[in-house]
């Protein structure tokens, strides 16, 4: 009987067993093992990096390279030494190269390469090892390791099968289907069965029974019966891990010498391919043994156009039915040849380079006309960090060269990456090529080299003095072919412009020392020595605090300046070589000047080289002047002795200039007067000499002082006050520096009056009703302020009064000098003398009694008190009567 699938299509086990006619028997069928070793390659391309970014995707084929295959010798180095271990191969289209049938043993492989490229030194040669498990081939994908546990039995009576499925993540498809079947004998305690577990698959027949066994790896769908021939979504059998897969590879044995085996393995229901052999036989059936069906070999049946190795849908596994047989297999997947891979990359050979020189308009561009500058040495760096521009301590230095007598440079044998084209720092110090030149900024931010423009500046000025470019990126043949040459390794396109010029400045003024209020006259003088022109050439004159702008004129014309706030600014346009333009400039000094008054001017230039002479000053030292002016009044003329009043000092600066330090000294008179305060505090008071200080005072500024003073109580006359004002600066006007003020103090008459009158209920008050008392004598007696004594007498009127006016200001006292007839003493009362405040001793005090024959007083008040201009009054005399009249019994009615 044929194995399962032998002839027909069928998608199912059973279907295999319905159809079948062939009787099961031992098969003579040769073994296939995996015996043989040579059974490696190897196998390579040489690629051509055109862009140097090592990405083999986007490199070109090599056609044509020689590649050579050597037995090292055991020093791993080419040498006479070794031989050739085969002929020498040229690379196909697709830069591709294949020794194969190789054994174990060390190789060298070696390319050469076409004209226009390159390898990186040692690069043409790469040492390959070929193991002894190399050369004895490759494993690679495992179909089935047999660890998942899974029986199927069949015994006796016919017909008797037992199909079984069993989910496996390490198998192929994630599911193993078994199936086994009775085709002969009748003793039931006999079985034909398959055990897998434990990384074995375990095949057993009875002696006394014959079957077949089945295995299918058709993805998860839980039928064993039944073949899903696309199940394993169409698998690329061809390669794994890199190798050559040449077959399906069982590791096997059988304890009997003709156990037949077949494997079909299908794209779909319709194309397939089988293959049959026999299991290796080995002691006790153990799987110890290979068996490959190979991808080549001949078919034992196939359909439509047999299998696509590339498109695998579901391989089956048959066991042919004999008797008494134990067989084992350990492993069921894919074996090959062993793949050893030596790729080579080569680079081709790229030139980069073009033009240094002068460029006279500053334009970026090189103009006819405009020459090349030789003996300019040029560095060469690797962008090493890629960042498209020179990076110190990190871009690699690769070479120098210096520029020709035509200004042309070049570096060769370049290899496609990005590269910096430096001018060197060393070319611009004095004596070299580039001294007193700049880098042309005419064409704005420098061109990226890689636009591969011709005769445009690359160069771009950094610290330390360099001139570079940004990264020119080489790429093999996609260079410009315009650039000078025709050819597509070469870029000319790298140039650096150069230009230089001098600017001078120098300004001068018309005057030396200067005072406020005087006209300066300044004059700005600008040239440029060359030798290159100048453009955009700006100036800047800083005026001086201190002085004030009126005008000024340009000797170009069409040149405008404008001021603002001290500073006249402006453009005078392009200077060419040995133009000169003088700015003039007026300014007048301000009244507030002081100090050395400092005129700067300045010009400046795009890129210009030497800026030390770009600026200049001119002095002036300013002599201030001012006019102090002091006036005093006084607030009150005349004034009473004793009597407050103030002194208004006003103190003005009349300029021109601000005056500093001010100092005001006011004499206050030498008599009669007393210092009482000041509306500002003095920084000083000596005796009669009061100094303040004002600080500093702006032009047109003025202060007042307001001095209070006191007069002695007993002076009279003329008071003088004095003062004086000065500074730090110098004075224009003397004759308004001081000052002074005459007071008169006049004391104003005082007077002293009362009445004499009958008292008639002894109180002391003069009451309504109570009759005056004429013809009693006076007398006032004191001394003056001035201590003179005074005596005067005077005689009461009808009305009881008397008084004593035009009097002096004074201490007085008051006498009733005769005692009335038919009166006696009665009580004297002080009154009030003028100050408003009562019941002080000021007012007077009652004279003790110097009567003997009265037992009051003394008729007299003492101490009288009068300022000048009060009227000290109600200073009264009570008396009594002695003689009894009619009215002395005529009481007043008193109302209680």
């Amino acid at each position: 009987m044929a194995a399962f699938g032998s002839d027909s299509p069928a998608g199912s086990f059973r279907s295999h067993l319905t159809h079948t006619k062939k009787r099961l028997a031992f098969e003579s069928l040769e073994q296939r093992q995996l015996l043989a070793a040579d059974m490696a390659e190897i196998v390579g391309h040489v690629r051509l990096d055109l862009q140097g970014d090592g990405n083999a995707a986007n490199d070109a084929a090599v056609a044509g390279a020689q590649v050579s295959l050597y037995r090292d010798n055991g020093n791993g180095v080419l040498d006479s030494g070794d031989v050739a271990a085969a002929s020498p191969v040229a690379t196909d289209a697709a830069g591709r190269y294949q020794f194969g049938g190789l054994q174990a043993g060390q190789y060298l492989v070696k390319t050469s390469l076409p004209a226009g490229m390159k390898f990186a030194a040692g690069a043409d040669v790469q040492a390959v090892t070929i193991t002894t498990n190399d050369a004895a081939g490759a494993e690679g994908l495992t179909i089935d390791g047999f660890n998942s546990e899974q029986i199927v039995e069949a015994r006796p009576p016919m017909p008797a099968s037992d199909p079984a499925s069993v989910a496996d993540a390490s198998v192929v498809g994630g599911e193993r289907d078994m199936f086994v079947r009775i085709t002969a004998g009748t003793d039931k305690y006999s079985s034909v069965s398959l055990i897998s577990g434990g990384g074995l698959l375990r095949l057993a027949s009875g002696s006394t029974v014959t079957g077949d066994a089945k295995l299918v790896w058709d993805g998860v769908d839980g039928a064993a019966e039944e073949i899903n021939y696309t199940g394993l979504g169409g698998l690329d059998l061809r390669t794994d891990n890199g190798n050559t897969m040449t077959g399906i590879g069982l590791t096997v044995g059988a304890d009997h010498p003709a156990s037949a085996v077949s494997i079909r393995v299908y794209t779909d229901a319709n194309n397939w391919s089988e293959f049959r052999s026999v299991v290796p036989e080995t002691n006790g059936g153990a799987a110890t043994s290979s068996l490959v069906f190979g991808y080549a070999d001949a078919t034992s049946a196939s359909s439509g156009s047999g299998v696509d190795w590339a498109n695998v849908g579901a391989v089956e596994l048959t066991f042919e039915g004999v008797t008494a047989v134990d067989g084992q297999v350990s492993r069921i997947g894919l074996v090959g040849i062993t793949n050893k891979q030596a790729d080579f990359t080569a680079t081709p050979t790229l030139s980069l380079g073009d033009l240094v020189w002068n460029d006279i308009d500053n334009d970026g561009m090189a103009d006819a006309g405009e020459s090349g500058i030789g003996g300019v040495k040029v560095k060469l760096y690797a962008d090493t960090d890629g960042d498209n521009a020179y990076t110190a301590g990190v871009d690699a230095y690769l070479a120098e060269t210096v520029t020709d007598s035509a200004g042309k440079y070049q570096f060769n044998n370049l290899s496609p990456g990005a590269y910096v084209v430096s001018v060197d720092a060393m070319n611009f110090q004095a004596g070299m090529a580039l001294e007193g030149m700049k880098s042309s900024t005419g064409n704005g931010t420098p061109s990226d080299p890689d636009d591969n423009v011709n005769n445009d500046d690359n160069g771009m000025a950094i610290a330390g003095g360099y001139v570079m470019s940004q990264a020119v990126t080489l790429t093999g043949g996609a260079e410009p072919t315009n650039d000078g040459d025709a050819l597509s390794n070469t870029n000319m396109t790298v140039d650096f412009g150069f230009y230089g010029f001098d600017l001078v400045l120098t300004k001068d003024v018309n005057k030396g020392a200067v005072s406020p209020n005087e006209r300066l006259t300044y004059t700005v003088t600008v040239t440029n020595d060359g030798p290159s022109e100048a453009f955009d050439v700006d100036f800047l004159d800083t005026l001086p605090p201190g002085v004030s702008y009126v005008s000024h004129s340009v000797t170009k014309s069409g040149v405008s300046l404008s001021h603002s706030a001290g500073k006249l600014t402006g453009s005078l346009g392009d200077m060419a070589p040995g133009d000169v333009i003088v700015v003039t400039v007026m300014a007048d000094v301000q009244a507030s000047a002081t100090g050395v008054l400092v005129n700067e001017a300045e010009v400046s230039a795009p890129n210009e080289e030497d800026t030390t002479n770009n600026w200049d000053d001119a002095q002036n030292t300013v002599v201030p002047k001012i006019d102090l002016q002091i006036t005093k009044t006084d607030t009150k003329d005349p004034v009473a002795p004793g009597e407050s009043f103030s002194y208004t000092l006003t103190i003005k600066n009349n300029g021109p200039s601000d005056a500093t330090g001010v100092i005001v000294k006011d004499l206050l008179p030498d008599v009669g007067v007393s210092f009482t305060s000041a509306s500002l505090t003095p920084l000083s008071v000596n005796g009669r000499e009061l100094l303040f200080d004002l600080g500093d005072m702006a032009n047109g500024a003025t202060r007042t002082i307001t001095v209070t003073v006191t007069v002695a109580p007993t002076f009279t006359g003329t008071l003088l006050n004095e003062s004086e004002v000065g500074a730090n600066e110098e004075e224009t006007n003397y004759a308004n520096n001081q000052d002074d003020e005459p007071t008169v103090v006049q004391a104003e008459p005082a007077s002293i009056g009362g009445f004499v009158y009958h008292d008639r209920d002894d109180d002391g008050v003069f009451d309504a009703g109570e009759s005056p008392i004429a013809g009693v004598t006076m007398l006032l007696t004191g001394l003056d302020m001035t201590g003179a004594s005074v005596s005067l007498t005077t005689t009461t009127l009808a009305d009881g009064s008397y008084l004593f006016d035009n009097l002096v200001p004074g201490e007085y006292n008051v006498t009733q000098v005769n005692q009335p007839l038919r009166y006696r003493d009665g009580k004297d009362t002080p009154g009030d003398n003028g100050d408003g405040v009562l019941g002080t001793l000021a007012d007077g005090l009652i004279a003790p009694d110097t009567n003997a024959e009265d037992d009051r007083d003394g008729d007299a008040i003492g101490g009288i008190n009068v300022a000048g201009g009060y009227a000290a009054r109600d200073y009264n005399f009570g008396e009594l009567a002695v003689n009894v009249s009619k009215r002395d019994f005529v009481r007043r009615i008193v109302y209680r």
